[in-house]
């Protein structure tokens, strides 16, 4: 037990973190003995030696390669709702809507359980200084575990899985890419000393785990989901009662909030999907033969073209979806306003938990199902779609 208390301890150093980061230049400045103005080591506000506070620095004037900076920035967006907003519904437009599906019925339940874990177990980030903290976004929650390393499996291992079985691919690329996904999005954690080392290990392990069971219990889950005449009431039941039930910590964190951004795009994902099959949009023909021998080749300059247009539709629906939620909801508002109603916590200076939640149920359960419906019916419209999306019903 000693020698895992001390493996433990070790992996929750944050000089590990701190040693990562200036591996690739980033750089803590240290106070100086003259007049000259440095940054702090505590606040990463400037001082002078008479302890005057002369200027604030920002995050990134710790960093000394910016290629690195930029890159692992954009890795680690693939983590969170903006990656999550550009890769599903390109899985669901360009690739194979049925494949979206499992993938994001695996997604909400595994993040559901690490999400739950990091709000029971409560530990902190890693301790600024050593560390340097290049991204805020996310500092008021607890860290263990990473929920981005779980993010780096969840995402591309089940697409792999349920796209290899449906299609003829080269599994050396499949797994390169994989890995790569996996390893850049966790790496970024540590670069941006958002995590230890130990929070993304656990993340890894526990999203590992967790897949073995789901991925192919979500595979028949889904087939019985897309028949069965409760599906939309069951999603909505079971979805608001894990909100419901989800552990609450002892102080505020958008952990809750971006459970229940999952829960209802998986939700609304689903339901679009069912919607689809029962309306006749989606029939279940490729079902015939569950292993498509069609490889998976190089796309035209043509089919790149169909590929762009019809994201860049989907994409500006999406931000209109929004812009439609975020004003319909300014109503609600104002209504609850004048009933009287006390909707804003003075402390948080935002939304009362329960109407924020509430709003982000809404908002994001509207846009998905939307994803999955409407949006593919107006591609096809405008002559963009992707044919084989009429063929996904299983």
């Amino acid at each position: 037990m000693d020698t895992v208390k001390v493996c433990v301890d070790y992996l929750k150093d944050p000089e590990l973190v701190a040693r990562f980061q200036r591996l690739f230049g980033v750089i803590r400045y240290d106070s100086s003995d003259n007049d000259t103005t440095v940054p702090s080591l505590d606040n990463s506000e400037s001082k002078t030696n008479n302890e005057s506070t002369v200027l604030k620095l920002n995050p990134i004037d710790h960093v000394t390669n910016k290629f690195w900076y930029y890159l692992f920035l954009s890795c680690t967006y693939l983590g969170d709702e903006i990656g999550y907003a550009i890769v599903i519904p390109f899985l669901i437009w360009n690739v194979d809507s049925a494949v979206a599906r499992k993938m994001v019925l695996v997604w909400a339940v595994v993040m559901y359980i690490g999400q739950s874990i990091k709000d029971i177990v409560k530990w902190p980030r890693p301790q600024s200084p050593p560390v340097i903290r290049l991204q805020t976004k996310w500092s008021i929650e607890y860290g263990m575990p990473s929920t981005h390393a779980i993010i780096s499996i969840v995402l591309p291992f089940p697409v792999f899985y349920y796209i290899s079985n449906r299609y003829t691919i080269d599994y050396n690329v499949g797994i390169a890419m994989v890995f790569l996904w996996c390893m850049m999005i966790s790496l970024s954690r540590l670069y941006l000393g958002m995590h230890t080392v130990l929070d993304v290990i656990a993340g890894l392990i526990l999203a590992t785990i967790l897949l073995i069971p789901f991925v192919p219990l979500a595979d028949v889950l889904d087939r019985y989901l897309m028949s069965s005449n409760w599906t939309p009431l069951i999603f909505i039941i079971v979805s608001v009662r894990l909100i419901l039930i989800y552990p609450t910590s002892d102080q505020w964190t958008p952990t809750k909030g971006d459970t229940t951004l999952i829960l209802a795009s998986c939700a609304g994902l689903s339901t679009g999907g069912w919607l689809n099959i029962k309306l006749g949009i989606q029939d279940d023909i490729r079902a015939m033969n569950p292993i498509i021998n069609d490889s998976i080749s190089w796309l035209s300059i043509n089919d790149l073209s169909v590929i762009v247009i019809r994201s860049g539709l989907g994409y500006s629906c999406i931000a209109l979806l929004f812009l439609i939620s975020y004003y319909f909801l300014c109503v609600i508002d104002k209504i609850l306003i004048k009933c009287g109603m006390n909707i804003i916590d003075d402390a948080l200076k935002r939304h009362i938990p329960l109407l924020d939640i509430t709003y982000k149920y809404l908002t994001f359960y509207f846009v998905c199902l939307n994803i999955m419906v409407s949006i593919p019916f107006l591609q096809n419209l405008l002559f963009v779609s992707r044919q084989s999306f009429y063929h996904e019903a299983k």
